[in-house]
């Protein structure tokens, strides 16, 4: 640890288990083979940025695991390797160009409807007591909303010099082991952002109980200054009521409302709730992809719990809008198809078998068909939109539909 610039004198791991059987296999794998091992781990690590036959065998060795067919174009590379490195001055530039001060006001509307509406949701549950549901509500209050941007920008130190691409990528590399190391022995920083702002994702942190939506994420398909209710709130605001699901899935829901892990539900209510998650877990593994092989639903149960809660969560706050009570039709479509269309826009993918196998193994997430019929087959208002009957592909009596949140 100190040859590493750490002084500390404990360590809090997360996967005990791999130390285990490292210490194991030091018993019988090689010096040599041990030798052969780190030096290509070595190697990986800047394979995509030495020369072209470097790039070439790490490229080799992806497609035999993602089925990839053709390198990635050499400006999406550069793009890419931009924003991974300097992310956060070129979040600057994407903020000017992509997102104005109007979008990220209407975006945090949402997001406060959303907390609106998974409250009344919260109130409604038959299965908690009233005593957990408070707990339940203060922790939803508590939640920390990070909308497009963070407040105050990461500055970068390192030397850049424009005619050396591999010293550039390691003396930023350097700078930021330097800046994650800092922390050690440190409060959290809660206003820190993992994702840089031009990044498409979203996410819920347990231990800091936040949720973040950098403003990649807060484009088309998923959000829409100037799209109608049904379209956002069936977008962003599916996501948006997922990763608040998140603060009360398998894992999320062990955390309190300060990000620390500490029971705050009654023995009763946490065993009808994971009754409720062995229903998801029961009904994803039951999924196929790619003919035989199956969901795996342990692995995929908080996720899916999330999407289940995240979409109720989303219909509800739609519910509470002028469009969302209205019965007009856009384009031949109700508001409320209107919403369930949206929903299934935001996941339209492609993937290739071999990137599907490693996926379905490694992935926390469900594939995206089963992030749109799985959640929407247990959803009485989507039988409802589309008068879905006895019969038909995905159909399930009402009694056995999963009802989380």
């Amino acid at each position: 640890m100190k040859n590493l610039g750490l002084d500390t004198d404990s360590l809090d791991i997360r996967q005990p288990a791999y130390f285990d059987q490292l210490n194991a296999m030091l018993a019988f794998v090689s010096i040599h083979d041990w030798k052969t091992y780190l030096k290509a781990s070595s190697i990986g690590t800047y394979d995509k940025i030495l020369s072209k036959p470097f790039e070439k065998a790490s490229f080799e060795y992806n497609k035999a695991l993602s089925g990839q067919s053709t390198e990635k174009p050499r400006a999406q590379v550069i793009a890419d390797a931009v924003d991974r490195q300097m992310g956060f001055a070129l979040g600057q530039l994407y903020i000017k160009r992509y997102f104005s001060e109007d979008a990220k006001k209407r975006a945090l509307e949402l997001v406060n409807n959303l907390d609106k509406a998974f409250e009344i949701r919260i109130n409604r549950l038959d299965w908690m007591s009233d005593s957990t549901k408070i707990k339940a509500k203060e922790k939803l209050k508590a939640i920390t909303k990070k909308i497009g941007y963070p407040d105050k920008w990461k500055e970068y130190k390192a030397t850049i010099d424009r005619s050396k691409y591999f010293e550039n990528v390691v003396a930023l590399r350097a700078e930021e082991y330097k800046y994650q190391s800092g922390k050690l022995n440190k409060p959290p920083y809660r206003e820190e952002w993992g994702p840089s702002p031009s990044t498409v994702t979203a996410y819920y942190r347990p231990s800091f109980n936040e949720i973040v939506f950098p403003a990649g994420i807060l484009q088309y398909p998923y959000f829409d200054l100037y799209a109608d209710d049904a379209v956002n709130y069936g977008g962003i605001g599916m996501v948006i009521g997922h990763e608040m699901t998140h603060a009360f899935d398998d894992q999320g829901a062990q955390f309190d409302k300060d990000g620390n892990v500490k029971n705050w539900w009654t023995k009763e209510d946490y065993d009808k709730f994971r009754a409720k998650t062995q229903q998801v877990i029961d009904l994803y593994s039951s999924f196929t992809v790619l003919d035989s092989v199956h969901v795996k639903g342990g692995l995929t149960v908080g996720e899916n719990t999330a999407d289940n809660g995240g979409i109720a969560i989303a219909f509800e706050a739609f519910k509470m809008t002028k469009q969302g009570q209205d019965t007009t039709k856009i384009d031949g479509f109700t508001p409320d198809q209107r919403f369930f269309l949206s929903i299934a826009r935001i996941w339209r993918v492609k993937t290739r078998d071999e990137f599907m196998r490693t996926y379905v193994n490694t992935n926390p997430h469900s594939p995206a068909m089963w992030r749109v019929n799985g959640p929407l087959m247990n959803f009485t208002p989507f039988y409802e939109a589309f008068n879905v009957q006895p019969g038909d592909k995905n159909y399930k009596p009402e009694s056995e539909r999963i009802k989380t949140w």
